[in-house]
């Protein structure tokens, strides 16, 4: 296998560094091109952006983005803005995949490489590639596959392999994203000491949000911290004012924290800025910053607080396999939803969400609350529906009603689960919470086959009046 993908990617690598292109097509310059249609493989394309300035004269970077829902534009206009700042291309495939084999992904990416290296004018020292959730997976196992071929990647609520960790000799620097909600949250918490460890140059920032790409400031300093990579291993010249600027940012940001008294996030502000500026410039306020906060008796009760509660967290979610897998799985007892729901602490996890006495306590819980609701509202019924078992499908979405009844999504999916078992009372009363909720997606409704029965329903047809944009008076 391994020998196969490194030809996967060998069979279309360019020299190590990309002489000027031939003139590309017509595109726009400064503007995310939706859908480029591979030329060597027509069933591949991707979304490109070209920055304002590019000329196929010389070489530029490249960022290979892989989307876990094959958005290739939405992914690429989140990382348009660094784009454009830093000058890099961006190609970000309509094709790649999350929680499923991880070959479509390969596929996507040599399509997208072999087709921007016959277009454009690509610097192979500087390629990089961003995935989300499961596709940052694939972008690990490329990078490992073609030593040289990748230099850096930016990963987004998701790291390495699972059983596949860091280790010492892997050929990139990482740049990690993840929301303080994220349910991946805990994997990413425990890959920071695994790079440390394996000796990877690496960042991992935290924003406010959920399991998602990371805001576009985020994204843009992502980029902006391969510039400076970049410049550290010599791949590109140094550019003090690119330097300057980034470091004023950092510095900004943690001096930020620390006025707000979020002292977690700016000693983490200090230090990564103390290790990614040395030997760029003087780093001595940094360091000094961060050790003193290190120091700081608040900040070190803080860390033992936290470390505390994400053992308590990983115990509690440890256990929820087990409670989900006896009350669905082959032979399990017969029970009923309030009994796992009690079982899962669910009440008390919500109650802590929104009453806890710190932002930290309210964040675990809410990170377990979405860390379980995904599993009941998406990964298990998923795969009940795959098999037809429409009962246990309908079992745990009814978990993930109790974890987020305020979300549409958890309504709509149970709705065609009842649907598709033939129980239309249900299926309409749960479109109806759904539509109450907030679901405003009129297309998908109508296009459902699970709710082809219910076409010729009142009741429905009352739903779809009710989500159809209303004309204007005459």
């Amino acid at each position: 296998m391994r020998a196969a993908l490194a030809l996967l990617l060998l069979a279309v690598q360019a020299p190590a560094h990309q002489a000027a292109a031939p003139a590309a097509p017509d595109f726009p310059r400064g503007k995310v091109v939706e859908k480029v249609v591979c030329a060597a493989n027509p069933q591949e394309s991707y979304a490109l952006y070209l920055p304002s300035g590019y000329t196929p004269d010389r070489a530029w970077p490249i960022l290979y983005i892989l989307d876990p829902r094959s958005r290739g534009d939405l992914a690429a206009e989140r990382f348009r803005p660094g784009a454009e700042k830093y000058g890099y291309i961006l190609a970000s495939s309509n094709n790649s995949m999350s929680d499923g084999p991880m070959e479509p992904n390969l596929a996507a990416m040599r399509a997208m490489w072999a087709d921007t290296h016959g277009r454009l004018a690509i610097d192979d020292r500087r390629v990089y590639a961003a995935g989300f959730s499961g596709t940052v997976r694939s972008c690990c196992v490329l990078a490992r596959t073609a030593p040289g071929t990748i230099a850096g990647i930016i990963g987004a609520g998701a790291g390495f392999p699972f059983h596949e960790p860091p280790k010492k000799g892997d050929p990139f620097v990482f740049f990690g994203t993840l929301g303080d909600k994220d349910f991946n949250y805990y994997e990413m918490m425990d890959l920071e000491p695994r790079l440390r460890e394996a000796g990877i140059t690496h960042r991992v920032e935290i924003f406010d949000g959920i399991h998602q790409w990371p805001p576009e400031e985020l994204a843009t300093r992502a980029i902006g911290w391969m510039e400076i990579q970049a410049m550290k291993s010599g791949i590109r010249p140094k550019s003090p004012a690119i330097v300057e600027e980034l470091w004023g940012r950092t510095i900004g940001l943690a001096r930020a924290a620390e006025a707000s008294g979020d002292l977690f996030q700016a000693q983490r502000y200090y230090e990564g800025a103390a290790q990614d500026f040395a030997g760029l410039r003087d780093t001595s306020e940094a360091a000094a910053k961060a050790a003193a906060l290190a120091a700081n008796p608040a900040l070190q009760k803080e860390w033992k607080e936290r470390e505390a509660r994400l053992k308590h967290d990983k115990e509690m979610l440890s256990q929820a396999p087990g409670i989900l897998a006896a009350a669905v799985g082959p032979g399990g007892e017969p029970t009923t939803v309030s009994r796992v729901v009690a079982a899962l602490h669910i009440p008390e996890l919500r109650d802590r969400a929104k009453n806890a006495a710190t932002a930290d306590e309210r964040l675990s819980a809410q990170r377990v609350l979405n860390t379980i609701g995904v599993q009941t509202s998406y990964y298990l019924p998923q795969s009940f529906s795959e098999k037809k078992e429409w009962d246990r499908a309908i079992f745990v979405l009814s978990v993930a009603t109790e974890i987020s009844p305020e979300k549409p999504f958890v309504w709509y999916s149970r709705a065609e689960a009842y649907a598709r078992k033939g129980d239309p009372k249900r299926a309409l009363a749960d479109l109806h919470q759904a539509v109450d909720k907030g679901w405003k997606d009129l297309a998908s409704l109508q296009q459902d086959e699970a709710f082809a029965p219910l076409r010729q329903d009142p009741e429905y047809q009352r739903l779809i009046a009710a989500l159809e944009p209303r004309k204007p008076n005459p």
